[in-house]
């Protein structure tokens, strides 16, 4: 493979099938393994709880996939920790959980520092709040929370994740037409098997430059992964 392009895949696993079958993880592993990305953004991830058969899903899909990872918990309590988490072929070299403003259910980004291949980078990896119209102020605040936190950043960044909403909906606008990164791939695609929308996303800094997007229409998901190829063009 080209050492100058990158694969990156972002994947709402819903950690929380893995209740209902045991072979669940195995599952969305292979349709992984099978991608062979670089580095990959997971949302809905479980770490001990009963809905995750109290194992560690992060830790077993780095198992799976002989990636490394990271998770970074947006719930933690008692009963197991809920968030994002990601893999990478490279070098992780720190990681940091921010909080989102999120009334209602917490809401956070995960920034990791990776290195791979030709490339250091910052890779951030997010779930907005859902629920519908119900969630649309809280996505305001969360949208706006990512744009700014983007703006301070320095260096080449990407940034992906289920933002449970259309790329016209109003509170995506400000990432939507932000200067400081653009949306890869087609705009008209359907990401959610079930609701048939766009919600998941991969966004990169003006510095990429898209060389291929796909949905991968298959894994026990109610999320299709999205993979993308970037090229660095500065």
């Amino acid at each position: 493979m080209d050492r100058s392009t990158l694969r990156v895949l972002s994947y709402n696993i819903h950690g929380q099938v893995h209740l209902f079958d045991r072979r669940y993880l195995e599952r969305i592993a292979r349709v992984i393994n099978d991608l062979k990305p670089d580095v990959v953004g997971l949302q809905e991830v479980h770490r001990g709880g009963w809905k995750a058969r109290y194992e560690d899903q992060a830790e077993i899909l780095g198992s799976l996939t002989g990636m490394t990872v990271a998770f970074g918990p947006s719930i933690e309590g008692r009963h197991g920790a809920f968030g994002n988490a990601v893999l990478t072929a490279g070098e992780l070299d720190a990681h940091e959980v921010i909080p989102l403003p999120a009334p209602g259910e917490p809401r956070t980004l995960l920034r990791s520092r990776l290195r791979l291949k030709s490339f250091a980078l910052d890779f951030y990896v997010t779930h907005l709040a859902a629920w519908g119209r119900w969630g649309k102020g809280a996505r305001s605040l969360q949208a706006l929370t990512l744009v700014e936190r983007l703006h301070r950043h320095d260096g080449p960044f990407i940034l992906v994740g289920d933002l449970n909403a259309v790329p016209t909906a109003p509170e995506l606008r400000p990432l939507i037409s932000a200067e400081i990164f653009r949306m890869c791939g087609d705009d008209l695609i359907c990401t959610h098997r079930f609701m048939r929308q766009r919600i998941d996303y991969i966004f990169a800094d003006p510095g990429w430059t898209t060389t291929s997007s796909q949905v991968i229409e298959r894994g026990p998901s109610d999320h299709w992964p999205v993979l993308v190829e970037l090229q660095r063009s500065s």
